[in-house]
């Protein structure tokens, strides 16, 4: 999500800025025109106020040629949000409310269930996100001449209804790319009014998302038949456009529930002083990197993995040491006798030929205090997420502390390790056959911010371990 514009940009089309208001306001006024207040609705507002109320679209206020209401609730913004809709579309949006619009549960969008008809939001797929930049770049393109479809043609009462938005660095040429198969008809054309005032938000006069896809299947749907259907198309045209038409384009998505970044860290130390800890660069680069992807929860839980990977070997070894030291200082030890050699090689033997789930199992075993483990999971409130009933699917079993049949630290090494292969997909481990990739800008690639809160303590935890014991 983006923050504020850094300023209000000029606007076309059906959103005025300010400053052509204010000049319409004065020229009317010096001719002695009485303008209506424009705080107050029509009765046609009124109804279309009471309808939005039911999709818990709250109604803001009216500025001059514009009614604004609070985003949806999906959202979770702050009360700064709004999404303006000029008030000469209030008819067609009462309209387009008539038939009864689902929001969908997939998507930021809405859904027909009565003609199979689905409209998402598209953002850019960067991590920064210019606004108008799918805007501008759509309106470039053109579609191919070899299908047609007369009844979504812009002449046609069918036609697919758009908003003209306001976009950063003025005015856009409206765009309209009509694709059509024997399965549907799909436009990329600016967003619905339905669409834009049910599913998107804006801070200001502009809205955030200044493009949608629509698809309409033209038969009676259920919303999950719809979704079903329509997103493999949606997948693939996102590729297209990258691969074909170099732009860069994702379906916007509800925030999830399980989105919400825990605030269990420490108060920063405002006191700046000259490193003490002494850190491989590479292991700087991969923790630095980590809390960088912001954007990329999977990306950032790998880039913490990579950093308890660069221990692997450290920790194996200390525990083979230590092994050997056992057997070494037994008073019974004999080294004329076989058996007592036989088991020195042993210990050698396992630890050329331990796992990674094995090696992950020893190095927080032997590198992660056991306390500040326990304070990880009992000092903050993280609801399921970390039992077999949270949003992470393969989990098979909760995290507890106070299991004595399994030590803790074997709980979290079995977790972190099954949730890196759900995201590197090991098709080859036999385990996770059942249970599919963790894919990027998922719904629960969004619920793994506890985890990542949790492969960043253990890597801080390893650090500090390791610090410790070189010195």
């Amino acid at each position: 999500m983006t923050g504020h514009d850094a300023a209000n940009d000029s606007a076309g089309g059906d959103w005025p800025d300010a400053e052509e208001e204010v000049l319409e306001e004065t020229s009317e006024e010096e001719g002695g025109t009485v303008r209506s207040d424009p705080g107050a609705p029509t009765d046609l507002e009124k109804t279309l106020i009471r309808k939005l109320a039911s999709y818990e679209i709250d109604f803001k206020q009216i500025q001059r040629s514009r009614l604004i209401f609070q985003p949806n609730p999906k959202w979770d913004g702050s009360t700064s949000d709004v999404v303006h809709l000029p008030r000469d579309r209030a008819a067609e949006l009462l309209e387009q409310l008539s038939e009864k619009p689902r929001i969908s549960p997939r998507w930021a969008g809405i859904v027909l269930e009565g003609q199979g008809y689905i409209e998402v939001l598209l953002r850019p797929n960067t991590q920064i996100m210019i606004r108008d930049q799918l805007a501008r770049s759509f309106s470039r393109l053109v579609t191919d001449d070899f299908d047609t479809c007369s009844k979504h043609s812009e002449s046609s009462q069918s036609a697919f209804p758009t908003l003209t938005l306001p976009r950063a660095g003025g005015t856009i040429g409206q765009f309209r790319l009509h694709l059509v198969d024997k399965r549907c008809c799909m436009e990329l054309s600016s967003p619905s009014p339905a669409c834009h005032v049910l599913a998107n938000e804006g801070f200001t006069v502009r809205p955030r998302y200044l493009a949608s896809l629509k698809i309409d299947f033209g038969r009676e749907m259920t919303v999950a038949e719809i979704e079903n259907e329509a997103e493999p198309i949606i997948n693939s045209l996102i590729y297209e456009l990258d691969v074909r038409n170099n732009i860069k384009a994702r379906v916007a998505r509800w925030p999830s529930k399980s989105d919400r970044r825990p605030l269990r860290r420490a108060r920063p130390n405002r006191v700046v002083r000259f490193p003490q800890t002494k850190v491989d660069p590479e292991v700087s680069v991969l923790f630095g990197f980590a809390g960088s992807a912001s954007g990329n929860p999977p990306l950032s839980f790998l880039s913490y993995y990579q950093v308890l990977e660069n221990f692997f070997p450290l920790a194996t070894r200390r525990s083979a040491i230590r092994k050997l030291e056992l057997e070494l200082s037994d008073p019974r030890f004999d080294r004329r006798d076989d058996k007592f050699l036989m088991r020195i090689l042993t210990v050698g033997e396992n630890a050329a030929a331990v796992s990674e789930s094995m090696q992950l199992r020893t190095l927080l075993e032997e590198f992660v205090r056991g306390a500040s483990l326990v304070e990880f999971f009992t000092e903050s409130d993280w609801g399921k997420h970390f039992t077999k009933h949270g949003p992470i699917h393969g989990i098979l079993d909760s995290i507890n502390p106070e299991n004595r049949n399994k030590p803790l630290s074997h709980q979290v090494a079995d977790r972190v390790y099954r949730i890196r292969n759900r995201i590197v997909h090991a098709k080859d481990d036999p385990k996770f056959e059942s249970v599919p990739a963790l894919l990027p800008q998922s719904e629960e690639a969004e619920s793994l911010w506890p985890d990542i809160e949790l492969v960043r303590f253990l890597a801080f935890e390893v650090i500090l371990s390791a610090q410790g014991r070189s010195k």
